[in-house]
């Protein structure tokens, strides 16, 4: 269907810069095949805002005038229609249509009204058995190595591109080697990404690949190849997030369509253009699992609202990677599973668009004006829902904020904090520069914001040479001198708590509330943090979180077993992982809490 209208086009334009029947055909038969072909590989947007339409209708037009002057023929009066025709279509068209000193107004209003709010009513309190310590790269690396396990598999598949999303349901499915496990998550980061087809040759050979791999993105031993799913499930009407689905027997994964590893009518893109999206703007292609495991592809569809720019989301189309089919949603309507409508270089280009028209296009002395701070990230909300970050700063500011801004992935609502403070690269240089890691020449990855006690708060990988996550380090927003460092997340928690308690502008008393109480040990485990051992537990009666001491706070604790009745004082914030400051236990009588 592509090659068929893009070639129609070519063979009607090239057909009009011809003088006689016979030249008309022969160039029409050129121009189909030509741009037939073009158009097949390049899958372009044939949308009249869209620049593919103008070019060629131009391209043409001087091609037809170029062959009127080889041969014998008068000039080409087709052709010379159609380059004037394409020259105000594409220069002077967009001059007036699009041009930012006519349309400023609608470029800086659609990011839509951006709201002042309160940091912590947004965005969750951090969960240290959440914190994503595994970046893209990472994960990657994991995932290659995962691959590189199998005999046979990694010589006719690659990894494709890793996608973070949330996950929230349990499924079974199979590994290689057709064991089965029942994977569950709850409300989990991880890192997807599909297994695609190493050259035209093996998708020819082969037909499909076996399967996805996971890496989560808080735990980077945590590996997993799924190559079959279980569909038969149940209660999946109680969590929106699961879709629906027939119910089957365990069904080996044959994974088809592809972004990158896609060929011909395999590839997502041409795909799309060819089942009812010629004309449509279609971008952002995601690989995404819905919460019982079944893999697709995200797409976002959009409009250009201020002429031939204005890129603005409408809707997502998803795309069964095994099958093909195409469902469509609007941004309203989309499937709960879904986590990103919203491309991250729109939302960049409209707070850029919103920053810098504050005062219209004329602004020669940049009063007011604002801009993001290079890259943006992914945090989550309270609300479970996923958000772009972005830094804003003065234009010409180099190392601080004038606060920051958070955008609904799925429904572009802007919220805007207005917290003076250091850039995420700034944060990660004072990282690099804190006491023991300037030392070992380590690096961090990117900056993610967290809530720390409803503290604004960066946090950041520190790797060695070989790019493995050496150190943790967790940055105060407004002062990035506040740093936390520590060889696990955890650690660098703690590190950053007592510094913070330790700043003139912080009290420890108000980033925790302190509690005594007695409870009964449900739980209890050890971890070690260079020579220091640390004691975690659970309490009956205090679900959803977990309590830890360093083995300086009590004697008892090695001595304490799962039945035992404690008594704690404790730093009671919002987070799950909750310091022990005094420690009790009865049975023991070694020490009393007083």
């Amino acid at each position: 269907m592509l090659f068929f209208i893009c070639g129609l086009i070519g063979a009607v334009l090239f057909a009009a810069t011809a003088h006689n029947a016979l030249s008309a055909g022969l160039r029409a038969v050129g121009g189909f095949l030509v741009l037939g072909t073009i158009g097949y590989f390049v899958t372009p947007t044939l949308g009249f805002n869209f620049v593919f339409l103008p070019f060629w209708v131009l391209v043409i037009g001087i091609a037809g005038l170029a062959l009127s002057g080889m041969g014998a023929e008068r000039m080409s009066y087709g052709g010379l229609a159609l380059t004037v025709i394409g020259a105000i279509w594409l220069i002077v068209v967009p001059i007036f249509s699009t041009w930012g000193a006519f349309h400023a107004d609608e470029y800086r209003n659609m990011i839509g009204e951006v709201q002042e709010s309160q940091f912590a009513d947004d965005v969750s309190p951090v969960d240290i058995n959440q914190v994503r310590t595994v970046s893209e790269s990472l994960a990657r690396r994991m995932g290659e190595k995962r691959l590189g396990e199998i005999p046979g598999l990694g010589s006719r598949v690659d990894l494709g591109q890793m996608n973070i999303q949330i996950v929230n349901g349990c499924f079974g499915a199979m590994d290689n080697n057709n064991r089965r496990q029942e994977l569950c998550f709850n409300n989990e980061l991880v890192w997807v990404a599909p297994l695609v087809h190493s050259g035209v040759f093996k998708q020819w050979s082969h037909g499909s690949t076996p399967g996805y791999i996971m890496v989560s993105a808080s735990d980077v031993s945590r590996v997993i190849m799924v190559t079959a799913l279980d569909n038969v499930r149940a209660n999946t009407s109680d969590n929106p997030r699961m879709g629906t689905s027939e119910t089957a027997a365990t069904q080996q994964l044959q994974m088809r369509y592809f972004v990158s590893g896609g060929y011909f009518g395999y590839n997502v893109e041409r795909h799309l253009r060819g089942n009812g999206y010629l004309t449509s703007g279609i971008t952002d292609y995601s690989f995404e699992i819905r919460d019982d495991g079944r893999p697709f592809w995200v797409v976002t569809t959009y409009e250009k609202n201020v002429g031939f720019s204005g890129a603005d989301a409408t809707g997502v189309v998803t795309v069964d990677v095994q099958t093909g089919a195409i469902e469509a949603y609007s941004i309203e309507e989309a499937p709960a599973w879904i986590d990103r409508i919203q491309p991250e270089s729109f939302v960049q280009s409209q707070l850029d668009d919103w920053g810098d028209l504050v005062h219209g296009y004329w602004n020669w002395g940049n009063t007011d004006k604002l801009t993001t701070t290079p890259g943006m990230s992914l945090v989550f909300g309270a609300d479970g829902q996923s958000y772009w970050y972005s830094g804003l700063q003065s234009v010409g500011a180099d190392q601080g904020t004038v606060g920051f801004v958070l955008v609904n992935t799925r429904t572009k609502e802007a919220r805007w904090y207005r917290v003076a403070g250091a850039t995420e690269t700034a944060a990660v240089g004072s990282a690099e520069n804190a006491r023991g890691v300037r030392e070992a020449g380590y690096t961090g990855s990117s900056a993610i914001l967290y809530n720390v006690a409803n503290i604004p708060t960066y946090f950041t990988v520190l790797h060695g040479t070989d790019g493995l996550p050496k150190m943790y380090a967790f940055i105060n927003v407004e002062d990035y001198n506040i740093v936390g460092v520590g060889r696990s997340p955890r650690d660098a928690l703690r590190d950053y708590q007592i510094n913070l308690s330790r700043s003139r502008s912080v009290d420890m008393d108000d980033l925790v509330d302190r509690e005594t109480f007695e409870a009964v040990v449900t739980a209890i485990t050890t971890e070690m943090s260079g020579d220091s051992v640390f004691y975690y537990m659970m309490l009956e009666g205090k679900d959803g979180k977990e309590y830890y001491a360093g083995q300086s706070v009590s004697v008892e604790l090695k001595w304490t077993r799962v039945g035992d009745t404690v008594q704690l004082v404790v730093d009671d914030g919002e987070s799950r992982s909750v310091n022990i400051i005094r420690f009790d236990n009865a049975r023991v009588g070694l020490t009393r809490t007083n």
